[in-house]
């Protein structure tokens, strides 16, 4: 699925919502993750997507490169994990361990968050500055499916600006994925 504008719910300019999950390990942590940091990314992700499979080590990359800078990075699954089994919280756990994540993994299991952000699709990259402020939402690059066929990596390029003070060039690229899967 792909999106064609900006959400006209959750623009460029919103501020960071306020919103609490359980991670992967049991733990309730949320937005207040993001204190202190420079730069705040947030990743609808889930464990079945082919475009989420394609892009997630160039993600676990980034969120390992700019962390010493300052960023903060949180990957949240609201799928609906009754028609999706593979989003399951149990599953999102193997996955965290498997890949050793180095950001928290929390499960979106009402999807109320999902709807505060006006996420659409997996992978969706929500990046926010120092000011909670929302700078960058779209896609992690040209080609989340295919590593191979990677080209422009659009949200190394935004994480760098922000960390640097700047405003993002491009601040939306069209996320391109797999839909949420509603309940």
């Amino acid at each position: 699925m792909e999106r064609t504008a900006t959400s006209a719910t959750f623009s460029l300019g919103s501020k960071l919502p306020t919103f609490e999950l359980r991670n992967v390990y049991g733990q309730m942590m949320g937005s207040s993750y993001f204190t202190n940091a420079k730069a705040y990314l947030v990743a609808f992700l889930c464990n079945h997507c082919p475009y989420v499979k394609g892009s997630e080590e160039m993600l676990i990359k980034i969120a390992r490169q700019f962390e010493k800078d300052g960023l903060k990075t949180m990957a949240i699954s609201s799928n609906d994990a009754s028609k999706y089994p593979d989003d399951g919280f149990d599953k999102m756990g193997e996955k965290a361990r498997e890949m050793n994540l180095p950001y928290p993994y929390l499960y979106d299991e009402k999807q109320n968050v999902a709807r505060q952000f006006d996420a659409a699709c997996t992978p969706e990259f929500y990046l926010f500055d120092s000011n909670h402020t929302l700078v960058y939402h779209g896609t992690i690059n040209d080609s989340p499916r295919d590593p191979s066929k990677v080209t422009k990596d659009y949200l190394s390029t935004a994480v760098a600006a922000v960390l640097e003070g700047q405003t993002p060039n491009p601040q939306f690229v069209h996320p391109l994925g797999c839909s949420i899967k509603w309940k």
